[in-house]
């Protein structure tokens, strides 16, 4: 079953929350003023939400000036729980004139965005969104719609004047319309979530029961109670009730048979509440599938439910079981999420999912628990970055295709110019030829005009010879006067 919790206990939940994180912790709000209420506190107000300020004792003289209907001030202080009337507000420190629009780097929240932050915190809290809380209904108001109520807590559990308001929804059945009356004890489960319109918290209600319909198996001859079953259930083979002794995730823990019946806890109910749950997230190109065979070594296997796609691929496992048994589950999914590798595992035993436990598979055996959220953001992220990637991957195998078409243009007119080069390294290389043949024959033909010439010198030097020797003689012989003479007269002739 569910852990119920009291208003106190929720109340402690959400103030430990709002103290831990620090955008709530010496923020500054700008708003308007609406003089509301004693003199230490007043509203701010944005838009259509507005926020609660308490300033502590002895310090209202010091702000009251500032402090008129209409002005815009800057306040300064923590985020905390009111809890007497279910309102959160801020624990004042400091105000200062504000503006109509405020400059600068260090700009103040609006009512609106800590209204929104303080919403998302509280969203994103698991502790806050599925919660299951036993109280009694005080202040009815149930001509208003949607149905609104304050729960407070029952006396014997330690009630400190804590209140929590509900609102139920025109949407949400109620089995029995008594069960809102005045001063009946009833369990209420839902989530928290922020109303800032009127600077409150309250539980969204999504169902509403009788706190007669607790499980009547809570006591036993072990504790001293009763009554109990007909017939025991088993904590590790040892007879007692299911709340009265802790039971670790290794050991059996079983409903008698009478209240397994009528538990929302059956395995079948957690199944279907895992599988609306894996529908919910709303992934794209997955849906959630039933009984899906899993093929581990020479083992078969059927996970209970699955996220997957059409091709097969899983993007989350859940192995189910009913009324908070154990057993061999956590390792079955283990198994199941080695063989598949995937990525994300999920173990129920509970329709209810805050006691859920969810894993995430790193490989060789490594499994690390994660919260809720966790899981929802790695499944939803983690699809979406790999159709990004397929996408991608798709893209690129196009542009790739493109190219190997370019290539092939390419190819294609290059052809003929890669000829057409070859062609001119063959009449360059003939070129070549040619002017090395040129070469030679300019070189025989300077050898030849070479002994051409020096065959003419040499036949005039000849001819040049003998009339030289006849002058030289004639010379020896006349003197120079007849040898001109004789050498006229030879000419003439």
């Amino acid at each position: 079953m569910p852990n119920v919790d009291s208003v106190n206990k929720i109340t402690t939940i959400l103030s430990g929350i709002i103290k831990n994180e620090p955008t709530l912790q010496t923020v500054r709000v700008q708003g308007r003023v609406l003089v509301d209420g004693p003199a230490n506190v007043f509203f701010l107000s944005h838009e259509e939400k507005k926020i609660r300020c308490f300033i502590p004792g002895g310090k209202v003289g010091a702000f009251e000036q500032l402090l008129k209907a209409g002005n815009i001030v800057i306040v300064k202080g923590n985020i905390q729980v009111f809890a007497a009337f279910s309102e959160y507000q801020i624990c004042v420190e400091k105000v200062q004139l504000g503006a109509v629009k405020a400059l600068g780097k260090n700009q103040p929240f609006t009512v609106s965005k800590i209204t929104e932050t303080l919403s998302d915190i509280i969203e994103k809290s698991s502790e806050l969104t599925e919660i299951h809380v036993l109280g009694e209904i005080l202040a009815l108001a149930p001509n208003r719609r949607p149905i609104l109520w304050a729960l407070k807590d029952i006396a014997s559990n330690g009630g400190k004047n804590q209140q929590i308001r509900c609102v139920l929804f025109n949407d949400v059945p109620i089995p029995d319309k008594t069960l809102l009356d005045d001063g009946n004890q009833v369990r209420c489960h839902g989530e928290i979530q922020i109303w800032g319109a009127g600077s409150q918290y309250e539980i969204n209600v999504t169902r509403i029961e009788s706190s007669e319909e607790l499980c009547q198996c809570s006591r036993c001859d072990q504790c001293g109670s009763s009554p109990q079953c007909n017939r025991p259930r088993e904590i590790a083979n040892f007879e007692s009730c299911a709340r009265c002794l802790p039971h670790p995730s290794d050991e059996l823990y079983a409903l008698c048979p009478e209240c397994y019946e009528v538990s929302p806890d059956r395995e079948t109910e957690v199944a279907a509440a895992v599988y609306a749950y894996f529908n919910e997230l709303q992934v794209n190109g997955f849906s959630p599938d039933k009984e899906r065979h899993i093929q581990f070594g020479a083992r078969n296997g059927y996970a209970d439910v699955v996220l997957t796609d059409g091709n097969g691929r899983f993007a989350a496992i859940a192995e189910c079981k009913g009324a908070g048994y154990v057993g061999h589950g956590i390792e079955q999914l283990k198994s199941y999420l080695s063989a598949t590798d995937t990525r994300f595992g999920v173990f129920a035993n509970r329709a209810d999912p805050k006691h859920w436990e969810f894993y995430e598979n790193r490989g060789r055996n490594r499994f690390y628990p994660i919260n809720r959220f966790e899981f929802k953001m790695g499944v939803v992220e983690g699809i979406a970055n790999r159709e990004r990637l397929r996408d991608e991957i798709a893209n690129l195998n196009g542009e790739i295709a493109g190219l190997e078409n370019q290539k092939s243009e390419l190819h294609t007119a290059i052809g003929p110019v890669s000829q057409t080069k070859r062609n001119l390294i063959e009449h360059t290389s003939n070129l070549t030829q040619q002017i090395e043949a040129l070469e030679n024959y300019k070189s025989e033909l300077y050898e030849e005009i070479h002994r051409e010439l020096d065959d003419l010198l040499e036949e005039k030097m000849q001819r040049l010879e003998r009339p030289l020797s006849d002058l030289k003689i004639e010379l020896q012989k006349r003197g120079i006067v007849n040898w001109f003479k004789n050498l006229f007269s030879k000419e003439n002739e």
